[in-house]
């Protein structure tokens, strides 16, 4: 692996655990604990691509590629729930201008 995998890969756990965060009181040690058991990357991996990727030479591909489907996986959730809300809009829209247009 490169050092673009390994940008990548911390990108993507970044983002991973932006999203797994709960709010002011969540740590990052249970951000981590609840990323690690969902991906299947080992928390103290999730650590180093936090902390310590100057150190780091490249990422291991089973870790690359775990990162890389949760994040996709996560995405594609975020996609659906957008096109969800905006066929609602639209739904809502609809409504509206034919309840204007027969007051």
């Amino acid at each position: 692996m490169s050092t673009t995998a390994l940008t990548e890969a911390k990108q993507w756990a970044d983002a991973l655990m932006e999203a797994e965060w709960r709010g002011r009181k969540d740590r990052d040690g249970p951000v981590r604990y609840r990323l690690s058991k969902k991906t299947g990357v080992p928390e103290s991996y999730l650590y180093r691509l936090q902390y310590k990727t100057a150190e780091m030479k490249d990422v291991a591909g089973s870790v690359y590629r775990s990162l890389m489907l949760a994040y996709e996986d996560m995405c594609e959730r975020n996609e659906k729930a957008a096109d969800a809300m905006r066929e609602q809009r639209q739904t809502l829209r609809i409504t509206n201008e034919a309840h204007q247009k027969s007051a």
